[in-house]
């Protein structure tokens, strides 16, 4: 299970990794955003996967834990998740290659995911709340892996859940759609600077 502790650390370091791609330069057309898009889907369900891997086996790593040496929760930080919410819708309204993007299938009437800005609203909601939450995750797992303080497993436990049910289970299905190549349009891109 430290084995996955450590995989999962990777993982949450990978999510940033693909979000911050969001604001790259090099995003100007149509098949980058459903590149970057794509990356972000593989590295958010790697991280449920990971939050079902780990909380299905953090009862094994409880016979190892130290005694409750509380050194207290770790914060987030509400302004640079604010900061990087309104960053990202900045980056998401003005791109000009979102008109490339075909947000309705043939799901939208009953997900709700109709619009360029249905998808736009999910993805500055979700995606900076699961941001900030592996830094605190992170800081869990490291906690736990320095010194096997019991309560940093259990605040590791509620990290993932919050992270895993309250956020990725909900930006899954809008990412799936939107990193499809089927959901781009190049010809609906005006070329015009």
């Amino acid at each position: 299970m430290n084995n996955q502790l450590v995989k999962l650390e990777a993982d949450l370091i990978g999510y940033r990794r693909a979000v911050d791609q969001i604001f790259s330069p090099a995003l100007i057309t149509s098949k980058s955003w459903q590149e970057c898009l794509s990356e972000i889907l593989i590295q958010t369900a790697q991280l449920y996967l990971d939050y079902l891997v780990v909380t299905k086996g953090l009862s094994e790593l409880e016979p190892f834990a130290s005694g409750s040496d509380d050194s207290g929760s770790v914060a987030t930080d509400p302004a640079r998740e604010m900061r990087r919410r309104t960053e990202l819708k900045r980056r998401l309204d003005s791109s000009t290659s979102w008109p490339g993007f075909r947000p309705h299938n043939s799901f939208s009437n009953l997900t709700g995911f109709r619009t360029r800005q249905d998808y736009i609203e999910s993805f500055t909601l979700h995606l900076p709340e699961i941001y900030e939450e592996t830094f605190r995750v992170e800081a869990y797992i490291e906690s736990f892996l320095t010194d096997r303080n019991s309560a940093a497993l259990v605040r590791l436990s509620i990290g993932l859940r919050h992270l895993g049910q309250n956020h990725a289970s909900f930006v899954l299905q809008p990412l799936e759609w939107a990193a499809d190549e089927d959901s781009w349009d190049e010809s609906l891109v005006d070329a015009t600077p």
